[in-house]
């Protein structure tokens, strides 16, 4: 990704052409990287919002934790989420075929933004590499930084 290209043999119409490429390839990471910002202030104040009412007495076991709907036998009853293991109904979580279990609406997007980020590849990376050494450059909050300081971060 780092390698520069040589536009010089190209023709007008052809850098035009390929600067526009570049710069809808841009435009198109800003965009998915303002929508993953969004869902994750979207998952704060729902996880603000679920610590609070599941400290009430024992809110969750009667309630649902988003909606607030009570649970009932057969109307509305209640399932698990897998992450979280709190009580949701039917209509704030979604079964997972693959796990075969409820995943509620707010994990769910929290696996979304995880995917999205690639959360997933540097904590993979990360426990992989467990106690070595690795360039700061390296890091996923770093990506920017020049790759002469010769500071090193421990994974």
């Amino acid at each position: 990704m780092g390698r520069k290209l040589d536009l010089s043999k190209l023709t007008d119409e052809e850098a035009r052409h390929v600067w526009e490429v570049v710069r809808r390839d841009f435009d198109l990471r800003k965009k998915e990287e303002e929508r993953l910002e969004e869902l994750k202030c979207k998952i704060d104040q729902e996880s603000s919002k679920r610590e609070f009412l599941t400290n009430q007495s024992h809110l969750n076991e009667t309630h649902c934790v988003h909606c607030l709907q009570p649970f009932k036998f057969l109307l509305n009853s209640k399932q698990q989420c897998l992450d979280c293991h709190f009580y949701t109904c039917k209509s704030c979580s979604r079964y997972n075929k693959k796990e075969q279990g409820w995943v509620c609406d707010p994990c769910r997007l929290s696996r979304i933004v995880k995917i999205g980020s690639l959360e997933w590849y540097y904590e993979h990376v990360r426990s992989r590499f467990k106690g070595l050494e690795a360039p700061r450059c390296c890091s996923p909050s770093t990506a920017g930084c020049s790759q002469g300081s010769g500071t090193t971060q421990h994974f």
